[in-house]
C-alpha cells in the first residue's frame, strides 16, 4: 500500500473519532442510555486505540523518511532507465519512418522511367545512398548473350577489366534465387558455390547480391560493396535492400511492357517496318532539324508493281509473304539513320536524312535492282516475270519547304514512273521537266 494511502486513512479515522465523541456527548446530554453509551464508548476505545498501534508500529515503516527517499531513489532509477528505452525506441522509429519516406520516394520516381536503361542508370545512386556504400553494380541480360548477364553501370568498382565478364544464368548461385528471392550475403555463402566470377567480385569488394526480376525470371543482378562504416549489413539493412531491387524489378517490368506497347503502337505488324502514324511524326521532325542545321532530306515513295496481280493469282498468304520480303529488303539496304516505313497496302517510304536528291536516286536504284534480281515465290506470274518496284523521290529544300508538299510531290514522281513503265526510280524535278516538254 502506497504512503498516501495510509494518510487518507489516519485522517478517515481522527475524523470518525472526533464524530464518535460529538456522537457520546450529544448522546449523555439528550438521551439516558448509559448502557449503550458506554458500549459504543467502549467500542470506540477498541478502534481507536487499535489505529494508535498500527499507526505507532506499522504506518511508521512507511512514513520512515529513509525507507520514502529508498522508494523515490529507485522509483527516479526505473523512470530514468524507462525514459532511455523511450529515447531509443523513438530513434529507432524515426529512422524507420526517415527510411520509409525515401524508399516511397524511390519507388515514385523509379516508376516513373519508361526507358530500361536509363531506369537501370538512374538505379545506382539510391542504392548507395539508402544503404550508406560506396559501391554499386548492375548486371543485366544483354543482346550479346541472351542466356548470361554482364555489367552495364557501376559506381565504386575499378571500370577496367569487365568488358568480357558475365555470368550464366545457370550458375548455382543466382538458381538459388528461384528457391528465395531475397538478398544473398556473399560472404556467407558455401565455398563450393563461388566460381571464379564471384571470387573476383568479392575480391573488388562485393558483398551483398539480389535479384531484377521480370514474369518470374532473372534478367539480371544488383551487386552492393562494403558499407562506409566497414560494418556487416545489419538485417533491417538487408530487408531495405530487398525492398530497393524488388522496386527496381517492377520498374524494370513496366518499362518492357510500355517499350512493347509503344512499339506496337508506331509498328506495321505485317512487316516491323514503321507504320504511317510513326512517319508522319518522324518526317515532321527531320524536316525541323534540317531547318535547323541546314542540310538536306530526301523523301523516297515505292509501290511494289502489279501486286494485285500477283495476290489474286497466288492468294493474300502469298502476298503477305512477299511484302514481308520486300520490307526486308528495304531494312537491309538503309542506314541506321534512315527511316523505313510502311506507308500502306504495297506501298512504302524511305526517309533518308542528310541526304540529297542525287543521293536519294542512287540509293533508290540500288534498293530497285536488289528487289528484281531477289527470286520470290512464283514470281514468273508476274507480267514481267519478277517482282518489281517502282520509286518517286523529292527533296527538302530543293523541291519544297513544307512537310505535306514533300510527300505529294514524292508520291507525284512515283506515279510518273509508272506511267513511264514502272520498275525505275522517278525524281520530282525530271517530272516538273518531261511535263514542260510535253507542254
Amino acid at each position: 500500500m502506497k504512503i498516501k494511502e495510509y494518510n487518507k486513512i489516519w485522517w478517515f479515522l481522527t475524523s470518525f473519532l472526533c464524530l464518535e465523541t460529538l456522537i457520546i456527548f450529544l448522546l449523555e446530554t439528550f438521551v439516558s442510555m448509559p448502557f449503550v453509551l458506554s458500549v459504543l464508548s467502549g467500542t470506540f476505545f477498541v478502534i481507536a486505540v487499535f489505529w494508535l498501534i498500527v499507526r505507532k508500529y506499522i504506518v511508521r515503516v512507511f512514513l520512515d523518511e529513509d525507507t520514502v527517499k529508498g522508494t523515490n531513489d529507485r522509483s527516479d532509477i526505473d523512470l530514468k532507465h524507462v525514459n532511455t528505452k523511450l529515447q531509443s525506441v523513438t530513434r529507432m522509429m524515426r529512422k524507420q519512418i526517415y527510411d520509409l519516406h525515401n524508399l516511397f520516394e524511390v519507388s515514385i520516381n523509379l516508376t516513373s522511367i519508361l526507358e530500361p536503361q536509363k531506369l537501370l542508370r538512374s538505379s545506382i545512386l539510391p542504392l548507395i545512398g539508402q544503404l550508406r556504400t560506396n559501391q554499386a553494380m548492375i548486371f543485366i541480360i544483354t543482346k550479346k548473350d541472351p542466356r548470361r548477364i554482364s555489367p552495364v553501370y557501376m559506381k565504386g568498382f575499378a571500370k577496367e577489366g569487365w568488358d568480357d565478364f558475365s555470368i550464366s544464368l545457370e550458375d548455382p548461385l543466382l538458381k538459388k534465387f528461384h528457391m528465395k528471392m531475397v538478398p544473398i550475403n556473399l560472404i556467407d555463402v558455401n565455398e563450393n558455390l563461388l566460381n571464379e566470377n564471384w571470387k573476383k567480385l568479392i575480391e573488388d569488394g562485393m558483398t551483398l547480391i539480389a535479384p531484377i526480376i521480370h514474369r518470374r525470371e532473372i534478367k539480371g543482378i544488383v551487386g552492393l560493396g562494403q558499407k562506409m562504416d566497414q560494418e556487416y549489413f545489419s538485417q533491417s539493412e538487408k530487408e531495405i535492400f530487398g525492398l530497393l531491387t524488388h522496386f527496381i524489378s517492377v520498374a524494370f517490368s513496366n518499362s518492357i511492357l510500355y517499350q512493347k506497347v509503344e512499339f506496337s503502337a508506331i509498328t506495321d505488324e505485317l512487316t516491323g517496318l514503321y507504320n504511317y502514324r510513326y512517319f508522319k511524326r518522324r518526317l515532321y521532325h527531320e524536316i525541323n532539324r534540317a531547318k535547323r542545321y541546314g542540310h538536306a532530306l530526301s523523301l523516297i515513295l515505292l509501290d511494289v508493281d502489279n501486286f494485285k496481280n500477283y495476290n489474286d493469282k497466288l492468294g493474300h498468304p502469298a502476298g503477305d509473304r512477299a511484302l514481308k520480303k520486300v520490307a526486308e529488303l528495304i531494312k537491309t539496304s538503309t542506314r541506321k539513320s534512315d527511316i523505313a516505313v510502311r506507308y500502306g497496302g504495297e506501298e512504302f517510304c524511305i526517309i533518308l536524312p542528310m541526304e540529297d536528291i542525287q543521293a536519294a536516286k542512287q540509293f533508290g536504284e540500288r534498293l530497285r535492282k536488289k528487289i528484281e534480281t531477289y527470286e520470290f515465290y512464283k514470281r514468273e506470274v508476274q507480267p514481267a516475270g519478277k517482282v518489281t518496284v517502282s520509286l518517286g523521290a523529292a527533296s527538302f529544300p530543293e523541291d519544297t519547304g513544307l512537310m505535306q508538299d514533300l510527300i505529294d510531290k514524292a508520291d507525284a514522281a512515283l506515279y510518273h514512273a509508272k506511267h513511264l513503265g514502272r520498275n525505275m526510280i522517278c525524281l520530282y524535278y525530271e517530272k516538273v521537266m518531261d511535263g514542260e516538254k510535253n507542254s
